[in-house]
């Protein structure tokens, strides 16, 4: 550092080598050109110099200093401003993070790891039944991602709020305590006015602001906010103005307004004043007891992320109250200095054991305070101070100070002077450490959180990994053996649909063929020819039938026996003995729809004389005895079951036997007259000689004939008739119908049980192949959390180096 100094206009010149790295980024213009400061001893302002940013002019109050000391003081303004840049940014960058966070907790939750013993931030602080829950496995992991969101949410505002409170250049101090530990008395002391309403009991209901009345015009008065109404000085809408007088009567309206104003004077010297000082301005906040109810405690919580500095009041009889340990643990997340006030310390007999006490119970809540326990712990009484001190309606004296304000008080002068020393002369300490505090704690906690989900996402992927691999050849195993099953399946049902076509199409063809010489029906004569033809009819259609009936049952058997067949092959590939186990075959329940009145139409067809008669040559020879000769022309026989009625059996007998006698007797005669008088061959062919013997043989033949054929009817017209069936059933394509709706029936039954069976294979399939997606999309999910929090684990580490690397109390101490 080289400091020049201009006779001419009282100006230094000073290069700055700054090591800091946000320094030289903020700062150096020209690469690794030095920064240089020109410095003005008339004009000192100690007013923040980056940004841009306009902030209140400070009065000269470096008069009669060396100039170095005034070096120093710009040199700190310099650090500090570097310092507040850097921290702003590291908040800009953890912002970003947490927005990350919450987004990432959207779609996969954050885990929480099952005890936060270690967490400072973060900590959910979950109490259920009266009593905080320690372990955090047992409550469900979707209610804490969300429970987590809340608290990053508010983290995140909290974070906004502390990069307001270090880019304001106004620092504000926050009284704060248990109910009638004294904090109004306190305040009034350290004013030396009494402002504040004090009473025995408690008094203070809303937050009072006490605040040097320069921004007011110089006018001491109280603006009273309302509820739900954001304040504005510039604009009188947003609150109402009272005296101070009346301030006593508005400390109870808390139901009105959130916070009161005041705006009052402190006559007191610059190096006394604490709200005038000269260097930066100061705010006093008077907060309501911890405990005096629950919504006014919340509040209390609330506004501490707003403050630069805590005192905290205790009534050094009651010691820390339950509220007022959880207030300064949760503070000491941010602030690791806190002013710790052990008020009416005068009322306690034995001092020493009291001091002990609170000594030991502050080293638990907060160990750097003990730590420094001579500048942060105080054991005053505030009472004995405001004692003789100007009420609100009296200005006071422009003298007024600690040397004629009552007895003279070393205890609260040093109380005064620490406050005053940490507040002006190491804002840093007191506005940046905080924050500072807060961030480093915050990454701790990302830090352990995002570290606990980068391991437990990467031992969820590798068990997914392992699932997958087990699970995916169970999954090609079970498409393959479905595929395989499905077609063994189908040809079972094929085969069986086939053979029972074949058995019901050879079945009807077959009896329709063994009938035609096989008569039905015994003839009852010529009399009854009606009846014989319509039974004959009906016995050659209930025979069609019979052969559809016997395929049916045919049908029912190989289809039941297919059925189990197939239950079985679904069993031993699923491997499950229940498969249709609940499911058996009616097999009555075949063939219930049946269309034979179209073949029963053939009975009641007109019948003509035509239909009675069919004769045939070996059929005549047949008849008259002489089937063995003409045995290799027709291989029929008259069958053992051949039976004629009576009537039909003696007139056949009748006319062979009148034909013999009437014809051998007239061959004979004939014959013996042709041999007496044969002369020559032309004798034959006289038509002496054809009369008398061909008329006898033509006579006969004639009546063999007739014979014949009133022989021949039975048979001729089952003939006729069967001719007319096999008409009617080729014209109705009747045999193929009914083989088809035979075996579609099949088919349609085992349909069904195939269909089971298909449905179980998809089924397992299905449940196979959820689990396969579901362990992908796990997959998925777990590698890319995986990603994310190992890119987020980076980063907070980066960020956490760029925070503790920032140099605020160790600078401090080192300028002192």
């Amino acid at each position: 550092m080289v400091d020049k100094t201009t006779p001419e206009d009282n100006k230094t010149v000073v290069n700055l080598d700054l090591d800091d790295k946000d320094s030289k980024n903020e700062h150096h213009s020209n690469g690794n050109a030095p920064t240089q400061l020109i410095f003005n001893g008339r004009d000192l302002e100690g007013s923040t110099l980056v940004d841009g940013q306009h902030h209140h002019k400070i009065p000269p109050t470096m008069e009669g200093n060396s100039l170095t000391q005034d070096i120093d003081s710009h040199v700190q303004q310099l650090k500090y401003n570097d310092n507040r840049v850097a921290l702003d940014r590291a908040i800009n960058a953890l912002v970003d993070i947490l927005r990350q966070m919450v987004e990432e907790n959207k779609s996969r939750p954050v885990l929480y790891p099952t005890t936060d013993n270690d967490l400072n931030v973060l900590k959910l602080n979950i109490k259920m039944e009266h009593s905080t829950v320690e372990d955090y496995s047992r409550l469900n992991k979707d209610s804490l991602a969300h429970l987590l969101s809340e608290k990053v949410t508010n983290v995140i505002r909290h974070l906004f709020s502390l990069k307001d409170r270090i880019d304001d250049t106004a620092s504000k101090v926050f009284v704060t305590g248990d109910l009638n530990s004294g904090k109004s008395t306190f305040c009034n002391a350290l004013l030396r006015r009494k402002i504040l309403p004090e009473d025995q009991q408690p008094c203070t209901n809303v937050f009072c602001e006490v605040i040097d009345p320069r921004d007011n015009n110089g006018l001491e008065e109280v603006h009273a906010v309302p509820i739900g109404v954001t304040y504005n000085i510039r604009d009188e809408s947003t609150y109402q103005i009272f005296p101070i007088s009346e301030l006593e009567s508005l400390v109870y309206k808390s139901s009105l307004y959130s916070i009161l104003k005041i705006y009052v004077h402190d006559q007191r010297p610059i190096e006394q004043s604490l709200l005038k000082n000269g260097v930066v301005d100061i705010s006093l906040i008077d907060a309501p007891g911890l405990n005096l109810d629950s919504y006014q405690t919340t509040q209390v919580f609330s506004r501490q992320e707003e403050i630069d500095l805590v005192v905290f009041v205790v009534n050094a009889a009651d010691l820390f109250t339950l509220s007022g340990r959880e207030f300064i643990t949760a503070a000491a997340n941010e602030k690791n200095l806190i002013f710790i006030v052990i008020n009416k310390f005068d009322c306690i007999r034995d001092k020493q054991r009291c001091k002990e006490r609170i000594l030991n119970q502050i080293s638990e809540l907060s160990p750097q305070t003990h730590k420094d326990a001579s500048e942060f712990v105080h054991f005053v009484s505030s009472e004995e101070v405001v004692n003789g001190l100007p009420g609100p309606s009296d200005d006071g004296d422009e003298n007024n100070g600690p040397d004629n304000s009552g007895r003279p008080d070393p205890d609260f002068d040093h109380l005064e002077a620490s406050l005053r020393k940490f507040v002006l002369e190491k804002r840093a300490v007191s506005k940046l450490l905080p924050a500072k505090t807060y961030l480093i704690n915050l990454l701790d906690d990302l830090d352990t959180v995002f570290k606990l989900n980068e391991r437990l996402y990467k031992e969820n992927r590798n068990l997914l990994l392992s699932q997958l691999d087990e699970i995916t050849p169970q999954y090609e195993k079970a498409m393959s053996s479905s595929s395989k099953i499905s077609g063994h399946i189908d040809r079972l049902i094929e085969t069986t649909a086939t053979e029972c076509y074949n058995f019901t199409r050879d079945a009807i063809k077959n009896t329709i063929d063994n009938i035609e010489d096989t008569p039905l029906i015994a003839f009852p004569g010529l009399n009854d020819m009606y009846r014989f033809t319509k039974e004959t009819r009906m016995a050659l259609v209930e025979k069609v039938l019979g052969s559809v009936d016997a395929s049916e049952r045919f049908a029912r058997q190989k289809t039941l026996e297919t059925f189990e067949i197939i239950r079985d092959v679904g069993r031993k590939a699923l491997d499950d003995d229940n498969l249709l186990a609940d499911k058996s075959l009616r097999d009555d329940y075949m063939f219930t729809s049946k269309k034979h009145h179209q073949l029963r139409r053939v009975i009641d067809e007109e019948i003509s004389i035509k239909d009675f008669f069919d004769p045939s040559y070996e059929r005549f020879m047949q008849a008259i005895g002489l089937s063995g000769t003409f045995s290799s022309v027709s291989n029929t026989s008259s069958p053992s079951w051949w039976v004629l009625s009576g009537k039909q059996g003696q007139i056949w007998k009748n006319s062979l036997s009148a034909v013999a006698v009437y014809s051998s007797t007239k061959i004979f005669h004939n014959g013996l007259f042709m041999v007496k008088n044969f002369v020559s061959i032309r004798d034959v062919f006289n038509w002496r000689f054809l009369q008398n013997v061909v008329t006898p043989l033509s006579i006969g033949m004639a009546i063999v004939s007739v014979s014949y054929l009133v022989y021949d009817i039975p048979t001729a017209f089952q003939r006729k008739s069967i001719q007319r069936i096999k008409r009617h059933l080729g014209s109705t394509d009747y045999i193929h119908n009914n083989s088809s709706r035979v075996s579609k029936e099949c088919t349609k039954v085992l349909n069904y049980a195939s269909r089971e069976v298909m449905n179980s294979f998809r089924t397992s399939i299905d449940t196979t192949a959820a689990k396969k997606d579901k362990i992908i999309s796990q997959l998925k999910d777990s590698e890319q959390s995986v990603q994310f929090y190992h890119r987020l684990f980076r980063s907070i580490r980066t960020q956490g180096e760029i925070v503790r690397g920032i140099k605020i109390d160790n600078f401090y101490s080192s300028v002192d």
